[in-house]
């Protein structure tokens, strides 16, 4: 078995490599806590503290099929993490929005990992901080452009 170096400290790809491997533990220790499967978790990702979405584009969003979004979609309303609503702007489309015990739960559940997070950030000067955050808004630029999706909207002025 080849053993792995921990990354340098001073090397931010490699450090960005290693927060990126850290969210498969992170995302089952989550999972676990919520006692989701790692799929259900996946779409909840896409849901909570966001917009609603119709299925067909949560199963676009994680890969699958519209048959197997919808399937998705009935398992998550059926155990009462999502509840399906018209839209308001087309009659014809539903959307899935998280319901509020969920959405509860999701942020208690990742309160203890933001909260620390947080404390780290508040250590940060300014510049420290303008700077990281420079630096992982062009690396989530690149892994969007790896994988093929769109860059998010910019915020007016």
């Amino acid at each position: 078995m080849v053993r792995q170096e921990p990354p340098a400290q001073d090397d931010p790809a490699a450090l960005l490599g290693e927060l990126i491997r850290l969210s498969t533990p992170v995302g089952q220790a989550l999972a676990a806590e919520l006692e989701l499967s790692l799929n259900d978790l996946a779409a909840l990702h896409h849901l909570v503290g966001r917009p609603p979405l119709g299925p067909a584009e949560l199963g676009k969003r994680l890969g699958m099929s519209s048959a197997s979004a919808t399937v998705l979609a009935d398992r998550l309303e059926r155990a009462g993490y999502v509840r399906r609503h018209r839209d308001p702007q087309d009659r014809r489309r539903v959307l899935l929005e998280v319901t509020e015990l969920t959405a509860n739960r999701s942020f208690a559940a990742t309160r203890p990992l933001v909260e620390a997070i947080a404390a780290v950030t508040s250590e940060l000067d300014d510049d420290v901080s303008k700077a990281v955050a420079d630096y992982l808004a062009k690396a989530a630029t690149a892994m969007r452009a790896f994988a093929g999706i769109p860059e998010p909207p910019k915020d007016p002025v």
